[in-house]
């Protein structure tokens, strides 16, 4: 169940967003961050890719030349791809 911030509404956790956005990288490879945030809607999505990889997920970046000035230029855009997801690690210690 999620928890609530102070107005009751339910809070959205880094975690929660992190999956989110793995969820969408396994679906869609090689996606800018704009697309990313657009489909995830999870508020600063360089502040979720730049977490991830010490949440223990594994994020490829590449580029993408795109049009730009009504076609006459083109830019650089950073995109990411889901390398690897975090394993799940045993529980080394049984309680008593």
């Amino acid at each position: 169940m999620p928890t609530q911030n102070t107005n009751g509404r339910p809070t959205d956790t880094r975690p929660e967003q992190a999956t989110r956005v793995a969820d969408y990288l396994e679906k869609h490879p090689k996606s800018t961050g704009k697309e990313i945030d657009a489909a995830c809607d999870v508020g600063c999505i360089s502040k979720v890719l730049s977490d991830m990889p010490r949440m223990g997920y594994g994020i490829g970046k590449d580029w993408r030349n795109v049009p730009c000035a009504g076609g006459n230029r083109t830019r650089d855009v950073r995109t990411y791809s889901l390398a690897y997801r975090p394993s799940a690690q045993p529980d080394l210690f049984v309680p008593a």
